[in-house]
């Protein structure tokens, strides 16, 4: 497991050159979210350069994304600006306490779950609590651990805690998805609605 630290190194390394969950082409399960969804304020955690906040922000979304690492937070602020596209992209780590305005109708998330510390992942948790609207989606990708001695991936612990405000509504398991280290991980992509408001 990563410290904040070693994260923020290891990923701004990565984006010192062309990491590879950097593809350019948003997947096809935002774009099915997309297409059978009425659009309205939606974020991005971990929103690397920004193009999932392109896509939404051409289907008509409100977007805003968050990304801890400098350069692709740049990155995406170009993204949304050369394609005329209004946007808010903030420099910030999802597992501290933000200032977000409003709340969400649906956030983002893939890949920036399961590589945070148990402690990182309570304060993420609470701030998906706070900022997703009651009947609002939450919609991830995530490795699956491979290891039980590690902590890296999205576990069935996550899935119980994410529960207690979350109510899953589908789930699919891609188990040889190619990762951004270039190995195959078992991978899941799992979509939740906010079943409170409290």
């Amino acid at each position: 497991m990563l410290t904040t630290l070693k994260r923020w190194l290891h990923f701004t390394m990565r984006y010192l050159g062309n990491p590879r969950w950097d593809t350019g082409v948003s997947p096809p399960e935002l774009m099915d979210f997309l297409a059978s969804n009425p659009a309205g304020c939606a974020l991005d955690i971990g929103c690397g350069t920004g193009t999932n906040l392109v896509t939404m922000a051409e289907a008509g979304w409100e977007v805003t994304g968050v990304d801890m690492i400098p350069i692709a937070v740049g990155e995406a602020r170009t993204k949304l600006r050369k394609a005329n596209l209004a946007g808010r992209v903030i420099w910030g780590n999802v597992s501290q306490s933000l200032k977000l305005r409003g709340n969400y109708d649906f956030i983002l998330d893939m890949g920036c779950y399961h590589s945070l510390s148990f402690q990182d992942r309570e304060k993420y948790q609470q701030n998906i609590r706070a900022w997703l609207k009651p009947k609002g989606a939450y919609l991830i990708y995530a490795h699956l651990p491979t290891d039980p001695k590690s902590t890296h991936g999205f576990r069935e612990v996550d899935l119980q805690e994410f529960s207690t405000f979350l109510h899953i509504d589908w789930r699919q398991q891609n188990p040889e998805r190619r990762s951004d280290d270039g190995v195959h991980r078992p991978a899941v992509w799992m979509q939740f609605h906010r079943i409170n408001s409290d």
